[in-house]
């Protein structure tokens, strides 16, 4: 099938076997841009597709064409694909054509929101694909560009680089970031500099406190996507081709669906040691995964140090303020139903994570509430929330001639068909019903069905276009990328990335000559990943920390620490 689907080109876009994939020519037939999806990442965009990160900054192959992955959060909080594209340029034109193969590619669903850089390509198609998708910036790439711009005052343990921390985090209301704001720049004879007047302009796009109320399961960040390209470091080269890039990127895929199938098994087979009366967490335990249950936690932990005062009730809700013990200043105002416990509170953590925040649970321990309202508990964040979900039905059961929309019918009716099956297994008689069932199911689809069994085989193993099949065509290996900021040698050619990210001038600066290993003196690994350490870390290890390079940017790492 890949072999197929790098040397000639039958359509522009073609499903098989549920696999996606849509390749942009020029009028020479030389391929311009290239996009796949396989099926279990388009199912998995139904369970997880709410919140998406797009970042292009990462060369991976022969041609310098940007790796341009989707990445989603799974119900681990482990990063998952989308589809992937190799982009010829970057400019709003290529990102329009993307990002509308893409949403055909998942049956017309757009997500809930999306995280990119600063790039005005990206936001002009996006603005265009996905007129009611929430986009925002990364807070990384604009924070670490204080540095640069802010040298004279924006530096290692200033006051100024505090402070400005403060008022981008620690705000959750935007009349008190903007105020905050406003005196940092008078303070620091700011008013007049141009980068900060233009950020606060676009504030709306990269400060938490506007995007405090839209989903975005807890990410400030493309930290994601550009973890996602460092795993791929170890399956693809900047000298690999198209074809062996397609197929390392396979391999890829097939280590995070083994990561995912792990933690399945350990969120369901390992139990929490949970004190007899703390029954909000005990009932945490038993419906997340093991990861989300951790972060849940983290917000239980915190339970005990707030206060509740200044109770309210009015027609059919009541109005909590509930305070730090060791900050009178911090405190946030928690509204609840007084029927259904439905509600929000101030610091819009819920709305934002997915997970209730200190605050809510400490009014929940107040009025004596032992498990965590329905409501409150999101179905992408559960136990086996990859399993069986159920896809709106409605939305599959049209005739609209769509490709995407048989093979979504097809793959919802096998997981229910699955369920039914290992419903009956264990039992002969359940076996029999099960078997006597798809016997009359299948006399009574056969009626209505337009094709017979037969040849519904013969189709299956067949390709299918979306498109009318046009004369076959030679597809030829696309031009060199010449993509903007590529970095230039002494002979004024564009120099090559290898299997990295673009890199910012300051970080280029700093950047360290190649050591050898301090363990075996050869190039090529460090200490940790010697073959000669016996205590060398796995490539699990290694995986868990590419996983949490988003939380790290989330803390607030900085090019200057």
């Amino acid at each position: 099938m890949h072999n197929q689907f790098l040397t000639t080109l039958r359509t522009n876009k073609l499903i098989i076997h549920n696999f996606f994939y849509a390749i942009q020519c020029d009028e020479s037939g030389r391929a311009v841009n290239f996009f796949w999806v396989d099926s279990r990442s388009r199912m998995a965009y139904h369970y997880f597709g709410d919140v998406v990160t797009f970042d292009t900054t990462y060369r991976t192959n022969k041609y310098d064409m940007p790796f341009a992955p989707f990445t989603g959060v799974n119900h681990h909080m482990q990063s998952i694909q989308f589809g992937c594209a190799l982009l010829q340029d970057e400019t709003e034109v290529t990102f329009e054509w993307l990002f509308r193969t893409w949403l055909d590619a998942m049956g017309g669903r757009p997500p809930t929101s999306i995280i990119t850089d600063q790039d005005l390509g990206m936001k002009g198609a996006i603005a265009t694909v996905f007129p009611n998708t929430r986009h925002r910036l990364c807070l990384w790439h604009i924070k670490k560009k204080f540095v640069e711009k802010l040298s004279q005052v924006y530096y290692k343990r200033s006051k100024f680089k505090k402070d400005i921390k403060n008022c981008i985090k620690e705000t959750y209301k935007k009349e008190d970031f903007e105020g905050r704001w406003m005196l940092l720049m008078k303070e620091n004879e700011l008013e007049s500099n141009k980068w900060l007047q233009g950020l606060f302009d676009i504030r709306e796009s990269w400060v938490p406190v506007y995007n405090r109320g839209t989903f975005f399961a807890g990410m400030n960040t493309t930290g994601r996507s550009e973890g996602i390209n460092s795993f791929f470091d170890g399956f693809v080269t900047h000298t690999s081709n198209l074809k062996e890039f397609v197929v390392k990127y396979e391999k890829a895929l097939n280590r995070i669906v083994k990561r995912e199938n792990d933690e399945d098994f350990e969120s369901e087979h390992k139990f929490w040691i949970v004190n007899d009366h703390e029954f909000l967490l005990k009932h945490a335990g038993k419906v997340y995964t093991r990861n989300v249950f951790n972060k849940f936690k983290e917000s239980w932990s915190k339970v005990f140090d707030y206060k509740v005062e200044n109770v309210r009730n009015g027609n059919s809700f009541q109005s909590f303020v509930v305070k730090s013990k060791d900050d009178e200043l911090e405190k946030f105002e928690v509204t609840l139903d007084s029927q259904t416990y439905e509600g929000k509170c101030e610091c819009q953590q819920f709305e934002f994570v997915g997970i209730l925040c200190a605050h809510i649970l400490k009014v929940f321990v107040r009025l004596d509430i032992d498990e965590i309202p329905e409501h409150f508990i999101l179905p992408r964040w559960r136990q086996k929330a990859n399993k069986f979900r159920i896809i709106d039905s409605q939305g599959l059961v049209h005739d609209d001639g769509k490709e995407e929309s048989e093979a979504l019918r097809l793959s919802h009716m096998c997981q229910e068909a699955t369920k039914l099956a290992c419903l009956a297994a264990p039992s002969n008689e359940a076996y029999t019903i099960f078997i006597e069932g798809m016997n009359d199911l299948f006399e009574k689809i056969q009626k209505v069905s337009k094709v017979s069994p037969i040849e519904i085989c013969a189709d299956k193993d067949n390709e299918k276009s979306i498109e009318p099949s046009r004369a076959e065509i030679l597809l030829l290996d696309p031009n060199i990328s010449q993509c903007k900021g590529r970095k230039k040698d002494v002979k004024g050619k564009a120099a090559t990335t290898q299997s990295e990210r673009l890199k910012s001038g300051i970080e280029m600066s700093l950047n360290k000559k190649k050591r050898k290993c301090h363990m075996c003196f050869q190039f090529g690994h460090d200490k940790r990943t010697c073959p000669s350490n016996p205590m060398r870390k796995t490539s699990k290890d290694l995986e868990e920390e590419v996983e949490g390079s988003d939380s790290d940017q989330e803390e607030g790492s900085d090019c200057s620490e």
